[in-house]
């Protein structure tokens, strides 16, 4: 399972992350802008519309725009290489130059012959691209620049961006918008979707511009060195002469003493603790648990072994980012170096987990269910175990995708449309595993279990998602896919309760006397009811069939449902070729083969000792030969005279 959970995040932060900035600005235009615009529209027109329903309307409004933005401000600071990237669903500056020769290139033609509408068409498409260039190049400025801009210079791209949305000249656009309203013909429709284009990116712009002027606060960045004075401490060590002098040359490679000094500092501390943890943090619990020693105690001391070293490896993980964010003073730590800490950290408590829920099932839920139903699954333990493993394993990725940007709702989408294909080209496996939910709920076998089919017979090691593992009898692994042993017919020898079959034929020979013969039948019959090792009806627990038929809820007969084999008989059987037949049918109440093997040798000796007492033999395959003196008489005197 630790290889799992390493691949699987590892290969998530090697993913290509999709534009989630701008799939999130795209969404706030369309859910914000685009429909309020058309409610304002229709508000004005309508005149029934009341005070309290427009200002509650735009109360809300309002809301929802504080929070998208938020959101949006975080997306920028949490994954500013995300808002770089050229290839996005909103502008792409390449594509962008192209389109604006084209329009240019139209509005030369269109005024050049006259046609005024057209020219006022694309120059409405003009001045949408240029917003949606302005809102792509200021927020591309943020991404760059937010760890170090401070207020005024924000204030002064704001201001700068402001002047660009009032040179447009927005009542000139609104007089041909509504001219274009009262027209149908094709260059109409289309100024009236460049205008509406151009007011949604406009009002989008103008709000934002606001808000980040309002709460400038929100791009604040304060590093590790800012917050605890380390930068002080950093000029006092470089002011030091040795350092100073080593400092000139340390400058090439953009570092000092002072930042040096404090990332060793740092990391001998992290060092430390993790080696206080590791070793003296927990040898101090492990001697306080096992003081005294129960099944709390037990399941922390498993805890507190499998988390030893994940806390440790943790510990210096953050030490060596604190670390690190120091040698980088007072540049922020890259946004790819931090998504690869967070993805480590991400790792490690998903491992934590996973190490909490395997304590808890096997040192605590299985021990007691042990004691408290001895019919508990183990493979359906683990199925449990594994789903909830996976489960952890999955929502880590998902926290991983989010951070790195990618649009989840979009990839769960793809995988939604993919998911055919995956069913279509993983049939064998899908079939396996619905083996083994089949196996599971049908109770066909269980680990530990003796089961012979047509091509396999041993005991059931693992049942896997997708093949059973079944060690024979001469110690060989065999591998069957789930899907193979849900579907054949296979016999499951340890699915009994009480009766492991003893059945033979004891001869004795032609020459026993008949009242022998019966009094050794009736003696033998004797002897294994009286056997404490063989079944019989008034020796099972008649209260526990009750209560294994209660437990069913259903009519069926306990004694087959369980294996539950009583039947004991002795008869003279047949008159064979060379003996007389006893048969003995009975079952031994071990199921166990070494007891029953044990009970069987019992019953043999008393068998043997039982025909002793009775002047029988036992027979054996033989031929008898029987002379007719007559016969012999006369043929030698035929010889006899022949000769003569």
């Amino acid at each position: 399972m630790r290889r799992i959970i390493t691949l699987l995040l590892f290969t998530a932060v090697f993913l290509i992350a999709s534009s989630g900035f701008w799939q999130k600005v795209l969404e706030i235009e369309n859910s914000l802008y685009s429909s309020s615009m058309k409610g304002v529209e229709k508000r004005e027109a309508d005149s029934n519309a009341t005070a309290a329903s427009k200002m509650e309307d735009a109360s809300s409004l309002v809301d929802k725009r504080v929070a998208q933005f938020n959101q949006l401000i975080s997306k920028l600071k949490e994954a500013p290489y995300e808002v770089k990237t050229e290839k996005n669903p909103f502008y792409n500056p390449s594509e962008a130059k192209r389109e604006r020769a084209k329009i240019l290139a139209r509005i030369g033609v269109n005024r050049e012959y006259g046609y005024d509408s057209a020219v006022m068409r694309d120059t409405i498409a003009l001045k949408s691209l240029e917003t949606k260039g302005h809102i792509y190049r200021f927020f591309v400025t943020l991404a760059d620049e937010w760890t170090s801009l401070d207020e005024e210079g924000l204030k002064k791209i704001i201001e700068s961006e402001r002047e660009f949305i009032g040179s447009i000249p927005l009542e000139k656009f609104r007089s041909a918008y509504k001219r274009a309203l009262q027209e149908r013909d094709k260059i109409s429709l289309q100024i009236v979707q460049n205008y509406e284009n151009l007011k949604m990116h406009l009002a989008f712009y103008k709000d934002f511009l606001d808000y980040l002027a309002s709460n400038p606060a929100l791009l604040h960045y304060r590093s590790l060195a800012a917050m605890f004075r380390l930068d002080q401490i950093i000029e006092k060590i470089n002011e030091v002469e040795i350092f100073a002098k080593l400092n000139t040359y340390l400058r090439y490679i953009r570092l000092d003493m002072g930042r040096v000094s404090i990332f060793f500092l740092i990391m001998l501390v992290a060092w430390g603790a993790s080696f206080m943890l590791y070793h003296r943090l927990y040898g101090f619990l492990k001697k306080l648990i096992l003081k005294k020693r129960d099944e709390i105690d037990e399941l922390l001391l498993s805890n507190l072994d499998g988390m030893r070293k994940p806390l440790y490896l943790l510990v210096l993980a953050f030490g060596f980012e604190l670390g690190l964010e120091v040698l980088m003073y007072p540049s922020p730590m890259p946004e790819k170096m931090s998504l690869l800490f967070y993805a480590f950290y991400l790792a490690i408590g998903a491992y934590i987990v996973i190490i909490a829920i395997d304590s808890l099932f096997f040192d605590y839920l299985v021990k007691r269910g042990e004691i408290k139903n001895t019919q508990m699954r183990q493979e359906l333990v683990n199925l449990v175990l594994s789903i909830l493993k996976i489960t952890v394993v999955t929502i880590a990725i998902f926290m991983l995708l989010v951070k790195m940007g990618v649009n989840i709702t979009g990839l769960l989408a793809s995988l939604g449309i993919g998911g055919l294909a995956i069913a279509l080209a993983a049939q064998n496996t899908l079939s396996n595993f619905f083996g083994l939910l089949k196996i599971i709920f049908d109770n066909s076998f269980s680990q530990g279990d003796w089961i012979e089919t047509k091509d396999v017979e041993g005991t059931v090691v693992e049942i896997g998602f997708i093949s059973t593992f079944i060690r024979t009898f001469d110690n060989a692994l065999i591998t069957v896919p789930n899907a193979t042993l849900a579907n054949t017919p296979l016999k499951n020898w340890s699915k009994r309760k009480v009766g492991r079959r003893l059945k033979m034929h004891i001869g004795v020979t032609y020459g026993a006397k008949r009242e022998d013969l019966i009094r050794a039948v009736d003696e033998i019959r004797q002897m294994l009811t009286e056997h404490p090792g063989i079944a019989s009806s008034h020796k099972i627990d008649e209260a526990d069939l009750k209560r294994l038929s209660k437990r069913e809820r259903k009519l069926v007969s306990t004694e087959d449902k369980y294996g539950v084999k009583s039947t004991l008989l002795v008869y003279l059987d047949e008159f064979a070729d060379s003996s007389v037949n006893i048969l003995i049918y009975a079952f031994s109440k071990t199921v166990n083969w070494r007891e029953w093997l044990e009970v069987k040798q019992d019953v043999l000796l008393k068998i043997w000792e039982i025909l002793d007492r009775n002047n029988l033999e036992f027979a054996f395959p033989s031929e008898s030969i029987y002379f007719d003196r007559e016969n012999i008489e006369s043929s030698f005197k035929s010889v006899l005279h022949k000769d003569g």
